[in-house]
């Protein structure tokens, strides 16, 4: 048999109206604020944080969640004094909560309200104290570590902030110490993070890593070079890429230099690539000079190998075929005593 339009009407009137009743009444077994909802029938959203500290003796909404629309913001005055469990006794001490068992307990207090909520994986929940976020530790890091920036040149980003999920302090006057034992690096980097007391008391140690992209134009190959050739201007041009993945990249300083191995086109140069031209090389014609106590002679000779300042080379006397041994003391000259 069907109805007719009057009575679906008054059947979907008494159906509005029966919920309506529910609600009131759970909000008055619960102990919660009666709350509006937007004509569009949009409720009030809030985002429970992941890590926070109460002061009890009972945990409020607003002391584990924020608001995140608009008629969470305008509610928030009334919302955020509901009452949830009982703090615990025990401060300073956090605890660690899943998903699943929050949503429980907060069901709980607050009914089908929990379904208002946007809630984290897990939950760590501290009587008293103080709580460094992970979102606030990786600025507090990201702070520390700009300054250093300066000296590595180039465009400098961070990735791959490994760090605690969050940082709890029993009391509210201990503070975050920040450092580094090296200087701070193209790519992976680590740093030691302190819980200190007023009095400079250690209470906790803990360390996180940070990678750090360095962006710079550094010389590279212009044409491909091989073994043992010298290396000049017309042979190197720039390329910007990440130092944290090319390593003992040479600066454009120094030398003379040749090459110690090959090396393509647009390839960055790098201290295994260079190698200083000695000062003294074989096949160069010099000056043997030798040095008596009373006499003088220099003649000329062939080095028969490569040596720099200060470093012995055999050298063949150009007149009488012998070949010795010779001390280099200049760019063409070396001593035989």
């Amino acid at each position: 048999m069907r109805m007719s339009s009057r009575q679906n009407k008054n059947t979907r009137w008494s159906g509005i109206i029966r919920q309506l009743f529910v609600t009131l009444v759970a909000g008055v077994v619960l102990g919660l604020p009666v709350l509006t909802v937007a004509a569009n029938g949009s409720a009030w959203q809030a985002m429970v944080r992941d890590a926070v500290c109460v002061e009890g003796p009972n945990v409020l909404l607003g002391e584990i969640a924020d608001p995140v629309n608009d008629m969470a913001q305008s509610q928030w005055k009334t919302l955020s004094t509901i009452k949830l469990w009982k703090a615990s006794t025990k401060p300073g001490r956090p605890v660690t909560v899943s998903r699943g068992k929050l949503k429980k307990v907060l069901h709980h207090y607050m009914g089908d309200l929990v379904n208002n909520l946007v809630l984290p994986s897990q939950m760590t929940v501290q009587t008293g104290g103080q709580v460094i976020s992970g979102e606030q530790l990786k600025a507090r890091v990201v702070a520390f570590l700009t300054p250093r920036t300066k000296d590595l040149g180039g465009e400098v980003d961070f990735k791959n902030f490994q760090m605690p999920r969050q940082i709890f302090f029993p009391n509210q006057y201990d503070s975050l110490s920040i450092s580094m034992r090296d200087d701070l690096k193209p790519g992976r980097n680590q740093i030691k993070l302190h819980g200190v007391t007023p009095d400079g008391k250690i209470i906790l140690r803990k360390s996180c890593v940070v990678f750090a992209n360095v962006w710079k134009a550094v010389p590279v190959a212009a044409q491909p070079l091989n073994r043992f050739e010298r290396l000049t201007r017309d042979k190197v041009s720039f390329q910007r890429v990440n130092l944290a993945y090319k390593r003992d990249v040479w600066d454009g300083t120094g030398g003379p230099w040749r090459m110690a191995r090959t090396l393509g086109r647009g390839q960055p140069f790098t201290l295994a690539h260079l190698e200083l031209i000695p000062l003294i090389e074989k096949g160069e014609h010099v000056h043997l000079m030798y040095r008596g106590k009373k006499v003088q002679l220099t003649v000329k000779a062939e080095a028969l190998g490569e040596a720099g300042m200060g470093q012995q080379v055999a050298v063949r006397n150009l007149q009488s075929k012998k070949t010795v041994l010779a001390t280099v003391i200049s760019d063409d000259t070396v001593l035989v005593r």
